[in-house]
């Protein structure tokens, strides 16, 4: 009987450690705190992209979104602000952010939930902003559907009014014409101003046009109407200074602080390429016409280039190569001023370097532009001249270094080599 209780023992004792460890686990759940919950996800990262961009019809994208595209439409849902450079934008769903828009045409029918702002040829909005509402550029129009809740400031040459404005009306541009409700105050800065069926104004009307009519915007307004002249004698006052010779004071100013800079700019550029100045001037001197053709054919190229904009991809490139041909224009006129303070000081016997050339140079070409139109005109010759004589030099130094040296000539009795 002891070798059977013998064997006996070691099996309880081995059923026992086989049910602790069983039991372990489910003692350690019950004291284990409750889970924490997961962190939210972080708002998505700030996409840029030169593709085309679009949020179809029951979708959501969130995260700000960054374009340069041919077009973008946002048809579902864009939770987040929306920064965008196309040809065309449309927006007939909800963004719940600001819009920042700078296209050809801009078309909301649908719902901003902040601010928006546009810089286009064309602004059309029938949907709902809840903030205020800033364009600019060609024209913008609010449709019978439009609601606006904030203000509206329109810098374009065409308004059209016809939705629902909760804030105040700003425009100064072109024309103004007023179907709609605006529920604050007005101020009106346009050539003509044409009041349609449905207008409305609760608060106060300050507007300047050629000509006044305060009987028709009083009829339409809840405060009081009153005429602002400033504007339009600012604008009398311009085209009279325009039209005259002599320059105001500001005029005298800003071409002595565009002297200054050139003379500056110029005298850097002459230390730094001053082995290149001769050939510059020569062709100037020798190539006139050429020179100004060639500069002629770059304002063309131009052009093309910006035209190529429809390729998307170009758009960075475009904005590089603009930066450096309004460069390339500004400073194409300090050949022009060395040749002709060389002209001038030759002709009464007095020998300069390229610097006081320069100086007297720029002297007589700002004493040109100065002058309304003949100076513009000017300006454009001494551009393209300038610009011209550059490129001119730069191809034959660039056509030169590839022209290989020529050989030295065998001494006479002795062996090629």
């Amino acid at each position: 009987m002891r070798p059977a209780r013998t064997r006996e023992i070691p099996t309880r004792l081995g059923l026992l450690l086989a049910l602790l460890c069983l039991a372990t686990p489910a003692l350690a759940r019950e004291k284990e705190p409750p889970p924490i919950p997961e962190p939210p996800e972080p708002p998505g990262k700030p996409e840029i992209s030169v593709q085309a961009f679009t949020v179809r019809a029951g979708e959501t994208h969130k995260g700000n979104v960054f374009r340069f595209a041919q077009s973008v439409a946002i048809e579902g849902t864009l939770d987040g602000d929306l920064w965008v450079t196309a040809q065309s934008v449309r927006i007939s769903g909800v963004v719940t952010g600001d819009v920042f828009a700078a296209a050809s045409e801009v078309n909301v029918t649908g719902e901003i939930r902040k601010s928006f702002r546009a810089a286009a040829g064309n602004v059309v909005v029938d949907g709902t902003v809840e903030g205020n509402a800033v364009a600019t550029g060609g024209s913008l129009t609010l449709g019978s559907k439009a609601h606006v809740k904030g203000n509206v400031s329109s810098y374009t040459g065409q308004l059209m009014q016809h939705g629902v404005i909760d804030g105040s009306l700003d425009f100064t541009g072109g024309t103004a014409a007023l179907g709609g409700q605006v529920h604050e105050d007005a101020t009106l800065t346009a050539d003509a101003i044409a009041i349609e069926p449905g207008a409305r104004v609760d608060g106060d009307v300050t507007y300047s046009t050629r000509n006044r009519m305060d009987a028709e915007l009083k009829a339409i307004t809840g405060g009081d109407v009153s005429y602002d002249e400033r504007a339009i004698n600012r604008k009398r006052a311009k085209a009279r200074q325009e039209s005259d010779f002599r320059p105001s004071k500001f005029g005298v100013g800003k071409w002595i602080a565009f002297f200054t800079a050139s003379f500056l700019f110029g005298c850097a550029l002459l230390a730094l390429f001053k082995e290149y100045e001769p050939k510059v001037s020569q062709a100037i001197a020798t190539d006139a016409l050429r020179s100004a053709g060639i500069g002629f054919v770059s304002i063309l190229v131009t052009i093309a280039v910006c035209l190529s904009v429809l390729l998307i991809i170009t758009i960075p490139f475009i904005f590089i190569y603009l930066l450096a041909y309004i460069i390339a224009l500004y400073l194409a006129k300090i050949p022009v001023a060395i040749w002709l303070g060389r002209f001038v000081l030759e002709r009464i016997r007095r020998p300069s370097g390229p610097f006081l050339a320069l100086f007297v140079g720029l002297v007589l070409l700002y004493l040109i532009f100065m002058i309304p139109v003949l100076g513009a005109l000017a300006q454009f010759l001494a551009a393209i001249l300038g610009l011209g004589a550059m490129t001119t030099t730069y191809l034959a130094h660039r056509q030169a270094r590839r022209v290989p040296a020529p050989s030295a000539a065998p001494v006479p009795g002795t062996a090629a080599p």
